[in-house]
């Protein structure tokens, strides 16, 4: 009897744990609080239903040096890559891009990363990539916004990088978990299919092109907000 009773408490142990560890691997079932007419606020993102915005709270975090990979990550991620960092949850950005109807898709973009023998039986088409989306920046105290193409460096010609839009590529699930979660990409300068955005610029599959604009970053700690906004078609 006692046997059997041990039996039974194992198993209903056993049960229970393997049902916490599903339910930590689940990303957190985000609340949208509305906070005015148009403006809804998710975790620590506020967006505007109205214009499609979004509005993420950044940290400078390098102003020079490279090579930079990512204009944005979440503060535990590659920190030493990115010119800003954030607290923002990436699942929680993830969640508002769907609410306002980005669509996402990578279509043709990490093409360039496959060799050519793989590229007609893996390759994407342009025709399936996310949504175009603009990304900005404003400094904390100031009025106007920027690209945040402007606060990287082309190596090429060591001018600041093309004004042109990301894509959203949107992450992915792996075992019940949300990867750019786990390692923390937002919006990626050099190719990566776990960033929530990548760029479709000439040289975004060369991991030592790109640097830090110093003349435009502020200090190192400064607060801003980067802004993502549906590109025009």
């Amino acid at each position: 009897m006692i046997f059997r009773v041990t039996i039974l408490l194992l198993i209903s142990f056993l049960v229970a744990r393997g049902m916490a560890e599903e339910e930590e691997q689940k990303p957190e079932r985000p609340a949208v609080t509305k906070i005015g007419e148009h403006r809804y606020r998710l975790g620590k993102i506020e967006f505007d239903a109205k214009n499609r915005e979004i509005f993420i709270p950044v940290t400078a975090n390098m102003r020079e040096g490279g090579p930079i990979e990512y204009v944005l990550v979440h503060e535990n991620g590659k920190i030493h890559e990115s010119v800003f960092t954030t607290k923002i949850s990436p699942f929680h950005l993830q969640v508002a891009m769907k609410l306002l109807k980005f669509k996402a898709g990578e279509g043709d973009i990490f093409n360039r990363l496959l060799a050519p023998e793989f590229l007609e039986k893996e390759g994407g088409v342009e025709a399936d990539r996310g949504d175009a989306v603009v990304v900005q920046y404003l400094e904390a105290g100031k009025e106007d916004r920027i690209p945040a193409a402007e606060t990287i460096i082309d190596g090429g010609g060591a001018e600041p990088m093309s004004d042109e839009p990301w894509v959203f590529t949107g992450s992915v699930m792996e075992g019940g978990t949300f990867v750019a979660e786990t390692e923390g990409s937002i919006i990626a300068i050099y190719l990566d299919r776990v960033s929530l955005l990548n760029m479709s610029r000439e040289g975004a599959d060369l991991d030592d092109r790109w640097g830090a604009n110093s003349k435009v970053i502020p200090e190192i700690g400064a607060k801003g907000t980067i802004i993502l906004s549906p590109a025009k078609k």
